[in-house]
């Protein structure tokens, strides 16, 4: 199958916004998922090395610069099945001491806490310090506290894995017994079947249904992805990892750019199997997501070297 110019390298994240539009408009043919491919190089596996050279060992000015602004907050944007309790879970120990960690319910304001996991609270003092950009690291599946002071990072998932690895958690993690069909279906479906990256993302841009996003609005998101200050792939968590230390924790880039880190399991469903029918009918109900996550990839690859469009992604984050 001849690849597609969002399955080559991109030049610009703004390139990819023309395509994408181009291929979400009503006269275009269906898009089709991406098709599972050999990678030229992949970060899972491979030497530190092969894991620094797809994470981007060019740096410009700016890049540097950024790099040096080690004392700003992190704001991560926690999409459920986007492996975001794996990337709480794998930091938070490098940002803050085991009592310098807070979750929901045990929140208090710096300096008795300066990391803060899933910050749920009315607590004024708590939410005044996350605009503020107190806290050193933050987990929040909202960007309702988020504020300019912090860095926002994001983790972008190939959405119809996202929707289907959340399925196997509700199914054998919560045991509830419903069919992704059924929910689908349903006059108040849950957020997490249907454009939830784009929602959590873009939340004051309205998804609807089995639409596909316009041109306004993909403009929209690919200049917010633009502004963000990171920009991770699940598919490609080894190299996201290292980019990730390079910006904010340089003390452990070393360490995360010489081993494969990303293999580790966290919050971990059964892994459903697939359907033909069933990921047709995800596609329809995804295209805002389906869009966005190529617009991710374009800028993933912008921001790095050496980067082509990844496979779906492994067992570890199902």
């Amino acid at each position: 199958r001849a690849q597609t110019p969002l399955q080559r390298r991109v030049d610009g994240a703004g390139a990819a916004a023309a395509v994408v539009a181009q291929q979400t408009q009503p006269h275009a043919p269906p898009r089709r998922r991406l098709a599972r491919r050999t990678r030229k190089t992949s970060a899972r596996g491979l030497p530190g090395a092969a894991v620094r050279a797809l994470a981007g060992d060019v740096m410009t000015p700016e890049d540097e610069t950024a790099v040096a602004t080690t004392n700003k907050c992190v704001f991560h944007l926690h999409t459920p099945k986007c492996a975001g309790t794996f990337v709480w879970r794998f930091f938070r120990d490098k940002f803050c001491t085991e009592e310098e960690t807070c979750k929901r319910g045990t929140l208090r304001p710096p300096p008795l806490c300066k990391c803060a996991g899933n910050p749920i609270t009315t607590d004024e003092a708590v939410l005044d310090a996350i605009k503020r950009g107190a806290y050193r690291f933050v987990s929040a599946h909202s960007r309702q506290p988020f504020s300019a002071a912090c860095a926002l990072a994001v983790w972008f998932r190939e959405p119809v894995s996202r929707v289907r690895s959340h399925y196997g958690y509700v199914v054998h993690r919560r045991r509830r017994n419903v069919t992704l069909s059924s929910l689908l279906a349903s006059k108040r479906p849950p957020n997490w079947v249907s454009n939830q990256q784009w929602a959590l993302f873009l939340p004051g841009s309205r998804v609807a249904g089995q639409q596909a996003p316009s041109s306004t609005q993909l403009a929209e998101a690919s200049s917010e992805l633009q502004r963000a200050a990171f920009v991770g792939l699940v598919e490609e968590m080894d190299a996201s990892l290292c980019r990730f230390a390079r910006a904010y924790l340089q003390t452990h880039a070393t360490e995360l750019c010489a081993r494969g880190a990303g293999g580790r399991r966290e919050n971990v469903g059964r892994r459903p199997s697939a359907d033909a029918r069933e990921t047709a009918l995800l596609e329809r109900f995804n295209k805002f997501d389906a869009a966005l996550y190529e617009l991710a990839v374009a800028e993933f690859a912008r921001r790095g070297s050496g980067v082509v469009v990844p496979e779906p992604p492994p067992a570890e984050f199902e």
